[in-house]
């Protein structure tokens, strides 16, 4: 068993978002996101073409670790000129007016999971540091809009993962190494909990310990990581009762 999970109480907890913390349809989710900033530049790039390269460069930005000097943000803006010739304002303002008119559109592919809300509480009861780890290929306000229709206060959470704010993604290494450092803790210290096989548990490459949350599990193919501790909803809760709360 490991000797930090058996022996001391974590330091502070990384939680993933979908699949973890809420309930959601990311297969219908992302799609619909794509296509409605898609819909909003067709007079100035072909929907189709700017689709394509949009989901090309999300992929790129899980699957091709960055050198570090770019966020993921401006990863994107990269990728999405030398495919498109777009200029980063054209995305932006596709953003902003998401933002205001089709998003609430998705709030019906996300659901509550009020297990999740109660450990959320648990551990900020004990005053440790809680991550929201969700895969940084989104804007803060995709994220904020997330937790807000789970049932979640963005307050609750000491530093949430965006595009915007973080250079890396899961399941690359560099992210979790970042998050440790910016907590000014050893990874050895953290708690990862998520319910991916392989984006969450990559967490125990840098040193952390995982937690596999099995309700809604990922499965993908990649790199297996061992995984010392994993159950549903409810024996998660009595872990961190035991070892952070």
């Amino acid at each position: 068993m490991n000797e930090v999970a058996e022996h001391d109480h974590f330091h502070a907890v990384l939680f993933d978002l979908d699949g973890t913390l809420l309930q959601a349809q990311m297969t219908e989710f992302i799609p619909r996101y794509v296509h409605a900033l898609a819909s909003y530049c067709a007079d100035k790039i072909d929907p189709q073409r700017f689709e394509k390269s949009l989901l090309h460069g999300i992929r790129r930005l899980i699957n091709i670790e960055g050198d570090g000097r770019h966020t993921n943000e401006e990863r994107l803006y990269i990728i999405l000129a030398d495919e498109l010739g777009m200029a980063p304002e054209l995305l932006q303002e596709s953003l902003a007016y998401f933002e205001q008119n089709g998003l609430e559109d998705l709030h019906e592919l996300i659901h509550p999971v009020p297990a999740a809300q109660q450990i959320v509480a648990a551990c900020n009861a004990h005053d440790i540091p809680l991550v929201l780890a969700t895969n940084p290929v989104f804007p803060r306000f995709m994220i904020d809009a997330r937790m807000r229709w789970a049932g979640l206060e963005a307050s609750s959470f000491t530093h949430v993962t965006s595009y915007e704010n973080s250079r890396y993604c899961k399941p690359q290494l560099g992210y979790f190494r970042d998050i440790a450092e910016l907590l000014g803790l050893e990874p050895e210290q953290c708690l990862m909990v998520g319910n991916d096989l392989s984006h969450d548990l990559a967490a125990v490459g840098v040193g952390m310990t995982a937690y596999l949350v099995d309700t809604w599990l990922v499965e993908r193919e990649g790199p297996s990581w061992p995984c010392e501790y994993r159950g549903d909803h409810a024996a998660l809760r009595r872990f961190l009762a035991e070892h952070v709360c």
